[in-house]
This record gives structure tokens, sequence and C-alpha cells, in this order.
């Protein structure tokens, strides 16, 4: 059983000591960050997001993590892919901010990466991305939403598909494709089954249907329509996407020693997409705070088991989603379909050793109750009954 340390966004006193961002220095320190950053190159890896999405990992919250680790005597530095780094200073991160380099994970045009050879379905080769690599230390600092490929995105996400290079992030979502979904021998209606879905997740290309998995929320509308019964909805289609980032993420994480990695996942602003969509809409799930842990197995259970007793706010999912009755299905599987399960990705990765979900919550600075004497029976000014002219 791993320990997941939570702050909650609950204060009972107004003071800077009580909030979010002052738990996660006591988070910072029960992880161990300083022991381990001093004298080392530590790779903080996020998102940086693109266009108009401004709900990722709030600017305020890396800097506070790159000072802990130059307070520690780290040599810090932020990274992600290549293609966000120009356009990041318009989100808020610029090296001034955030008081440490920016840095591509892959290095200027994606070119230093390490070939992990290795075949998964239509996988040969996982390019895990050099310069993060080459860090002594990896801190993977995520912000929780939820991700239209698998479900959910954290701290899994964070690196299977932000700390490989364009190649490799395109060969997990083709993984999509590997398994038979489409039997042409059978297939009469052609082109017009491409009409029968009303989330455009179907496409007629080059003579060949091709479900689009990443759209599809498996609502069945197209296998119902389809009276040469030619298409299936298969659950390993999906499930194969959720496989690949475990592998990829193990690659990923074989380049650090175990006791120099740390999993700090921020559940604020959960919105319905990965933040690569470069918009933001309204949260759909209730804020929860921070988890962290040294385990991104646990680190990432823990965060779906807080999601699914949060809830899904109905009222704020996008209107070209469908929201499922199921209440009994994870929030995320309510609007992204049953079978993009974002618990699949969590037991693949124990399969595969990187961690237990099995954990235990320790929640730093927990707000005390405060015990308030009965109201006074003499009625404040102004709530008197207004007086009869």
């Amino acid at each position: 059983m791993s320990t997941v340390y939570f702050a909650s966004l609950e204060t009972n006193e107004p003071k800077s000591e009580a909030s979010l961002p002052a738990k996660l220095d006591v988070i910072l320190e029960k992880l161990g960050l300083k022991d381990a950053v001093k004298n080392q190159t530590v790779a903080i890896k996020i998102h940086l997001g693109y266009n108009n999405g401004y709900t990722t990992v709030h600017p305020f919250f890396v800097r506070r993590v790159v000072k802990a680790v130059r307070d520690a005597q780290g040599r810090p530095f932020v990274t992600d892919v290549h293609e966000a780094i120009p356009t990041a200073a318009a989100r808020g991160y610029t090296p001034e901010v955030l008081g440490c380099p920016i840095l591509p994970v892959a290095g200027f045009g994606d070119k230093h990466f390490y070939p992990h050879s290795l075949r998964y379905k239509s996988i040969e080769t996982f390019h895990v991305a050099g310069a993060l690599a080459d860090a002594s230390v990896l801190v993977d600092l995520s912000h929780v939403k939820g991700h239209n490929s698998c479900g959910f995105g954290a701290a899994f996400k964070n690196l299977a598909i932000g700390a490989v290079t364009a190649k490799t992030r395109a060969d997990i979502h083709n993984t999509m494709q590997h398994d038979p979904y489409w039997e042409e021998a059978r297939c009469s209606l052609k082109e017009k089954h491409v009409d029968t879905c009303p989330f455009d997740a179907i496409a007629w290309r080059k003579g060949r249907l091709r479900i689009l998995f990443d759209q599809c929320n498996q609502c069945v509308r197209c296998v119902e329509a389809a009276t040469d019964r030619c298409i299936q909805i298969n659950p390993a289609n999906f499930e194969s996407f959720q496989e690949a980032c475990a592998i990829s993420t193990r690659e990923v994480l074989s380049h650090f020693e175990k006791d120099r990695i740390f999993f700090i996942n921020l559940a604020l602003n959960i919105t319905p997409y990965c933040d690569c969509w470069g918009f933001t809409t309204p949260n759909v799930i209730p804020d929860i705070g921070i988890l962290a842990s040294r385990d991104i197995v646990a680190t990432d259970q823990a965060t779906l088991d807080f999601a699914a007793k949060r809830g899904l706010i109905e009222e704020n999912v996008p209107r070209w989603l469908e929201v499922r009755p199921e209440k009994h299905l994870h929030p995320f599987q309510r609007i992204m379909g049953p079978l993009k399960d974002p618990y699949l990705v969590l037991k693949h990765a124990e399969r595969l050793g990187l961690g237990t979900r099995r954990y235990k919550i320790e929640e730093v600075m927990p707000p005390e109750k405060r015990r308030l004497p009965p109201p006074a029976k003499i009625k404040p000014p102004g709530l008197e009954p207004p007086k009869n002219p």
C-alpha cells in the first residue's frame, strides 16, 4: 500500500499559511524532494497547453515547485513537447515567471531521443525524449482533466504522451486502429455509414471505413444502423491506447532511479478535454485539490477515486458531448463512453510493476472544525422588519 498525500482546498482561517500553495510546500517536504534534488538536474514535466487554453497548471504552482528545488540546491528546468514551447509565454510560462529555463523534452526539432525497441501491436519502437531522460530527477507535475482517447489525463498521460517524440505520440494513438472493427466484405452501404454518427467519429478514407476512436463515445448508433453488420465496437481498440500508455510510461521512468521520481496531480479546473486541444471549457468535476506520491499508480488511482466521489457537473458538460444516464459509471466515462475506462491504464501499469492501486490517504494540514458559540438572540441592525409608514 502506497501513501498518497492530499491537500484539500478547505480552510478555516483567513491566513496564507492555511492556503493550497502552503499545503503544496508541506507535500514537497513530505515527499522528500529536498534530499533527492541537491546538486541534481531536475526535469519538471508539465503540459504548457496551446492557443486559448488557460486552465493548465497555473504558473504560480509551477514556480512554487521550482523554488523548492532551487532552495534545495537543485538545478530545475520546466519541459514539455517542442510544439508547445514557442507560444508558452502567451499562457504565462516564461523563464522569468517560473524561475528556471523552459526546454523541449526531446530537444529543439524533436531530434534528441532514446529508442526503446519493443513491439506492441503496430508500434515497433518507443522514442523516449532525450532532454527529459538526461535529467537526474523527475517531477511529474500534472493538470488533472478528462481525455477523449482514454477518459482521463494526469500523471500517466503527462509522461506517456508528453515525454516521447511526436512520432511515438502518433504511434500510440494509432494502436487504436490495430484490431479489426470493419468487415469490408460485408459492407454494402460504403460511405453512407459516415452519416450514421452524430459525433463525426466515422470517416471514409481512400476506399476504407475508419472509426476515429478518439472521438467515439460508443453510442453504437452506427452498429444499429449498419444493416449489413459490417461494423463492430471492439473494446480492444479502446484498451490499446491505455496499455500503450502504460508501456510508454514504463520506458520513460526506466531512465530514473526510483527514489528520484515524484508525482504531483493538481486536480483543479477539471475540464473534459486534454490541454492539447487549445481551449478551455467549464469544469465538469468540482475542484479537488492536490494529490501526490512516489507511486504513479497510487497517485492516479486516488485522483480518479476522488473525482468519482465528487461526481459530474452535468450542466457544465459541453453541448457537443452526450451525457450517459448510467450514474454508476465514472464521471469521465459518462461523457467519453463506458469503454474509455480511466482505470484501465492503472490495471496495465500495476501488471507492469509500476506501482500499486492500493493506497492510503494522508491529508496535509487538515482544517480543524470550528466550534462557534450559539448565535446571539439580538438581531443585528438591518434585520428588523420594516415599519409601516
